[in-house]
Formats: structure tokens, sequence, C-alpha cells
């Protein structure tokens, strides 16, 4: 279970003005080196950096630049993004998972059309107050899109944290959140906060992992958790995913794959129970989770029909309203 101890009023005394000058030299030498090379990160394109934030949100790197990739492709704009029709926006976003992220981006890009003045607010609180944008979005958008100063946060940089400055091996259940945030702030270089985000998360993707490089890392003689790790400290999984065949989550991706490969934007309900499910045990959880799916907005049904998307949308096009 994470860690039940308050969050520290301030930082440990270890962490002097000397360390922290230390550990940003250390820290940006190498991200100058080794950090990945995003079209988002130094383009000041804050619609950019926002897809990007998105896309990478429970989802790895490895795949977070092919779906960047072809959702900028397909919505060049926040205007062409806001104008996009729901089945349009679930196909663009297909295999990602999670599709009530391409459905907030949308949403986000139509608020900032009709309240921004058709672009992204820069103020922390204005894009805080957008659908789906949390603290990390808003952290991304301000220090890759617009060049501002942001400290973003996500379970890599949780790992490299937690242990460079609080001595945690397992930073995502021993140390606070608050915590973690007093530290990224502190040590947040003024003026460079694309380059030492960007550096942060490379970082906690490459060398402070889970089990962590502790003989290749730039840092190690900063670390307050060196000395634990060489002791033969392990940090265990911090959760397991959960079992994928049967599930909810197995029934709604086949579903959506599904409806997504209908080119004319239709399917029978009784053919998509008929292609999906093997016996009466299944096409039940078919309804149900098709149920589902239509009351979160990702389909809908209708005369003996199925589709991708809004019903208005997809009824129009299927030719049964």
């Amino acid at each position: 279970m994470p860690s039940t101890r308050a969050a520290p009023s301030s930082l440990p005394a270890s962490l002097t003005a000397a360390r922290v000058g230390r550990i940003r030299r250390g820290l940006l030498a190498w991200g100058a080196e080794h950090s990945s090379d995003f079209p988002w990160r130094d383009a000041r394109n804050p619609y950019w950096a926002l897809v990007a934030a998105v896309c990478s949100q429970q989802t790895q790197m490895s795949r977070v630049f092919p779906l960047w990739e072809r959702w900028t492709a397909a919505f060049p704009t926040l205007a062409d993004a806001a104008a996009a029709d729901t089945a349009t926006v679930l196909r663009v976003w297909a295999g990602a998972g999670y599709p009530k992220r391409a459905l907030a981006l949308r949403e986000t890009a139509q608020r900032c059309i009709a309240q921004h003045g058709g672009g992204l607010p820069r103020e922390y609180e204005a894009l805080l107050a957008l659908p789906g944008v949390g603290p990390f979005t808003a952290a991304i958008v301000q220090c890759f899109g617009f060049g501002d100063d942001g400290a973003a946060i996500d379970t890599n940089v949780v790992r490299v944290l937690g242990r460079l400055v609080y001595g945690d091996v397992q930073p995502a259940l021993e140390t606070p959140a608050a915590a973690i945030r007093v530290a990224a702030e502190r040590l947040l270089p003024p003026g460079d906060a694309g380059a030492w985000n960007a550096a942060m998360m490379d970082y906690g993707a490459q060398v402070c992992v889970p089990k962590p490089k502790c003989d290749v890392c730039a840092l190690a003689s900063m670390c307050e958790a060196r000395s634990k790790f060489a002791a033969g400290a392990l940090a265990t999984p911090v959760r397991a995913q959960s079992k994928y065949d049967g599930s909810n989550r197995m029934w709604r991706g086949r579903i959506m794959r599904a409806l997504r490969g209908r080119d004319d934007g239709r399917v029978r309900t009784s053919t998509l129970l008929r292609d999906l499910a093997h016996d009466e045990g299944e096409a039940a959880t078919v309804r149900a989770m098709l149920r589902a799916l239509c009351d979160e907005g990702f389909a809908w049904q209708r005369a003996g029909w199925s589709g991708l998307g809004s019903e208005d949308v997809g009824a129009a096009e299927s030719g049964t309203r």
C-alpha cells in the first residue's frame, strides 16, 4: 500500500543549493546526449504537446509516437479535431486503449474553439479546466507548447525523484505525492523546463527503471537510495496487469474492433453477436458490453443495427432513421 507518512513541509536538508545545481547539470548533460528527439518537444506547438501528453497517459512511449503521428495527420489543428465526428475519432485512436482519452481530446479542442479563441490557454488553471487534462498534461503543454516553466510528473519522474531525493527504493508505494511535487518544483531549472522534463522522463524510462541501472547512473553519487540498492534492496512490481482473457476489457476491445472494421459504418447487431459469441453466455456478455459502449458514447444501436460513434451520425449513415 502507498505510504501514509506525512509529506515533508520542507525538503531534506541534504538537498542543498549546491546539490541541486549538481543534479541539474548532471541530468541536463545526460539529456543532451540521450533524450528522445520527439517532434513535440521543441516545436513550440501547444496542440502537438497536448496530443502527445494525452497519448502518453497509461500508454508505453513505444506506442505513443505512432499514435501521435496518426492523430496529428488526421487532425492537423485544434479546429480539425473539434470538427471530427465520433466514429472518425475512434478509428484514428484504434488499438490505443482507453478511448475516453480520444473523446476528451476532441472535447478539449471544441472548448478551445468556443472559449479560448481557437487556441489552447496558456494559464495552468485554465488548462486544468479542460476535459482530460490533469497536472501532468498541463505541465507538458506549458513547457513544450509554450516554453513556460512547469514540472511534469509521470511514473518515471516519481521513480527518479523518490529515489534520488528521499532514498525510497519503491517511490510509487513509499513516497507521498506531495513530497514528489515539492522536489520536482525545487529541482526544475527556471527557463529550461522543456529540456529538464524531457531528461527526467527519459532518465526514468532508460536508467532509473524499476530495477535501476546504478552502474551507469549519472546521478549515482548524489542518490539517497544508492546505498540501499548496493546493499541488495530490490523493488517489486507495483501492480500486476489484470487478466485480459475473458475480461470486460477483452470483450469491449473485440466489439470496438468489429465496429471499426465496417467500411459502411454499420453492422446488424445479430451479425455482430454471431461473429463474436460462441454460446449464449458469451452472447449475453457481448450484449451487455455493447450497451455499455453505447451508454458511454462509443457506439450506437438502432432498429437492429449497431455502429461506431454517436447514434445520430450512425443512424443517419445507416438509413435507419
